[in-house]
């Protein structure tokens, strides 16, 4: 699964893998004098992280375990960081000072709510910056270099959002209207949407929203448009969204309301579901292009290439919806 979500983070740069578990899993080590049998060219065991990463470091005396990166990162390995803050401060001073001399750039640390008590360490001691949380971490970069710019990504700038335009087998549209949020407070009726999540492919989501909400089963057709809005919500503020809509079809018809989330759902028939939508808005034309558009976004598996042997990703190109 950890693997499935590193492979699923295309609009973050490569340096922001640190927030991905690669599977190194050093807990028990017990660290020795540094040698040359703690090399940085030591390779992982998994073929695919070694595409991603140029070696492992089991750690020693003066140095945390860690996975060093192709751009000159470092990424300290969570489970082996010292709960004993004056065992931390000693670890992460002489860390970094050989980090420095082997030339590394970025170093990111990653802390676990169980080790909360040494964030204030990191950063008022160390000079660590907050990169960004999760429910159960806090993931700190700090640049090493003094002659050159911090070139590590920012977090991450986007959510991705869908919605689904479903019908069944009487061209009827399944729509739904929610409990709370702007659309509830507007009363509309709106196709299933929601946020994509990270190692959720877009037609996942779709049909993942679309049985929450609803309780329909469905299955993935092809995707219509898109588009993409800045400055985010409260839960997200200052994120840029990209919301897709795809067209699926409905496996069932019997509708089993998400009660915590959705006030109703019904199947409208066209003519019903045009005098609910504003003509000429983005909201319609979203929503027609999944419906009538000529030209639909198809999608297939295709192989990365000889560089990545057994990795494939989905690709999306634009089809004539006949040809579907």
């Amino acid at each position: 699964m950890a693997w499935r979500r590193l492979t699923a983070l295309p609009r973050m740069s490569l340096r922001a893998l640190p927030a991905v578990s690669l599977g190194v899993n050093i807990v028990n080590v017990k660290r020795v004098a540094c040698s040359s049998a703690n090399k940085e060219d030591e390779k992982p065991a998994d073929k695919q992280a070694d595409y991603w990463i140029s070696g492992v470091s089991q750690g020693c005396n003066k140095t945390l375990p860690c996975t060093f990166d192709l751009y000159g990162g470092v990424m300290v390995d969570p489970a082996t960081v010292p709960a004993e803050q004056d065992a931390f401060r000693t670890i992460l001073a002489s860390s970094l000072d050989e980090w420095m001399k082997r030339g590394k750039q970025g170093v990111w640390l990653r802390l676990d709510i169980s080790a909360a008590a040494l964030v204030p360490i990191a950063i008022s001691e160390f000079g660590f910056e907050y990169h960004h949380a999760e429910r159960d971490y806090v993931m700190m970069t700090k640049w090493l270099p003094s002659n050159c710019p911090n070139t590590l990504p920012h977090n991450a700038s986007h959510t991705i959002g869908v919605g689904a335009l479903v019908t069944n087998s009487e061209g009827k549209i399944l729509l739904a209207r929610e409990k709370s949020g702007p659309a509830a407070r507007s009363k509309v009726w709106k196709i299933p949407t929601g946020l994509v999540d990270a190692g959720e492919d877009l037609h996942e989501a779709a049909l993942r929203e679309v049985k929450e909400e609803t309780g329909i089963d469905a299955t993935f057709e092809y995707c219509g448009a898109f588009t993409m809005s800045h400055g985010g919500n409260l839960a997200h503020a200052n994120k840029s969204n990209l919301f897709f809509v795809v067209k699926c079809k409905a496996l069932t018809t019997e509708i089993q309301l998400c009660e915590s989330e959705i006030a109703d759902a019904r199947w409208f028939s066209k003519e019903e579901w045009l005098t609910r939508m504003e003509k000429g808005s983005i909201w319609y034309e979203l929503n027609q292009s999944a419906l009538d558009a000529e030209a639909v976004v198809s999608m297939k598996s295709l192989p990365w290439g000889r560089s990545r042997p057994g990795v494939s990703r989905l690709f999306f190109c634009p089809v004539r919806r006949s040809a579907l």
